[in-house]
């Protein structure tokens, strides 16, 4: 017998279209660092931190299918949100590149992953929603910035730059859609929680908040 699905509410679609595009910039991010890593290995490892993205966003094409949804339909509504951002900070080097990503993926990952608790959504992700990027990060450049103050301090500046577009994209993305959050006090909440594990992702590189 053919199992039957309910269909969505349009609060739980409309999340559903800001995890597929979440989903598909950060597989166009990865990439991007990947063409430009400095070793074969780099390159690799965020290659495959891609596919990582494209499998998230097959999985939920597939979840969509099942309850007549339209994925492609559903991302569509938050095309080019990262596309001022982009053009605002444009990395010079490989770790300003890496850092971006760190920061921009972080930020996004747990935004996705308090709209997800807030809808009961995907709460069988077992992998983490920054796709592995951030421990790679923690692994390849903490180790550097202990080492040379110059350089975090470089990269602290850097990346708090960063995180001001992203954080003000965050709460914008809050604001602009209301149903990923339901309520302004949940809006808030989260962008606080957002907030507070930003910076700790900064001290796990080493950099000031």
């Amino acid at each position: 017998m053919q199992r039957v699905y309910e269909t969505p509410s349009h609060a739980t679609s409309e999340a559903l279209g800001f995890f597929a595009y979440g989903a598909l910039a950060a597989m166009t991010r990865l990439a991007k660092d990947g063409d430009q890593a400095p070793t074969i290995d780099a390159h690799i490892a965020h290659m495959e931190m891609a596919d990582r993205a494209f499998q998230f966003f097959t999985q939920m094409g597939v979840w969509a299918r099942h309850r007549g949804l339209d994925l492609a339909e559903l991302a569509d509504e938050y095309s080019g949100m990262f596309d001022d951002i982009d053009m605002r900070t444009r990395p010079s080097q490989w770790w300003e590149r890496s850092v971006k990503t760190y920061v921009t993926l972080g930020i996004l990952s747990d935004l996705m992953r308090e709209v997800a608790v807030c809808h009961k959504l995907f709460d069988d992700v077992s992998e983490s929603w920054d796709l592995g990027q951030g421990a790679w990060v923690e692994e390849h450049l903490a180790p550097l910035t202990a080492q040379d103050g110059q350089l975090a301090a470089r990269l602290s500046l850097w990346a708090r730059r960063v995180a001001g577009e992203v954080l003000g994209l965050a709460r914008a993305t809050l604001f602009t859609h209301p149903n990923l959050a339901k309520d302004g006090d949940t809006a808030d909440a989260i962008s606080a929680e957002v907030t507070r594990r930003h910076g700790e992702r900064m001290e796990r590189i080493n950099l000031k908040p």
